[in-house]
């Protein structure tokens, strides 16, 4: 079964909710922290390759390849990340992220109901 873009833009959505529950979750152990959160930027990373370029044009101004990249650097040089600049990316782009996902999502509702 192929997944859509709608379903990739909600797999985005999830992610980035589960990424902020585990970031403000500063009681939790710090490596499962930290496992959770860099998990779920994978997940999200793996969603935006899958998402289509007429989706990825309607936000021009999020970083969609570097988005993906982050996703390959966890993946496959997971000894080069430093959990500070992680933070520091999380504080500076899940929010615009978020926004233009959340606008895609409500017109990819808005399309699929016609």
């Amino acid at each position: 079964m192929k997944r859509g873009d709608r379903e990739r833009l909600d797999d985005v959505a999830e992610a980035i909710e589960a990424i902020r529950t585990h970031a403000d979750n500063r009681t939790a152990n710090e490596r499962l922290r930290r496992d959770a959160i860099l998990y779920n930027l994978v997940i999200l990373g793996e969603a935006v390759k899958s998402l289509s370029d007429e989706a990825r044009a309607r936000r021009p101004e999020i970083p969609w390849r570097q988005i993906s990249g982050l996703r390959d650097l966890l993946a496959h040089e997971y000894y080069r990340i430093d959990m500070r600049e992680i933070e520091e990316l999380l504080e500076r782009d899940l929010g615009p992220l978020s926004t233009a996902v959340n606008a895609l999502r409500r017109t990819k509702r808005a399309t699929s109901k016609r």
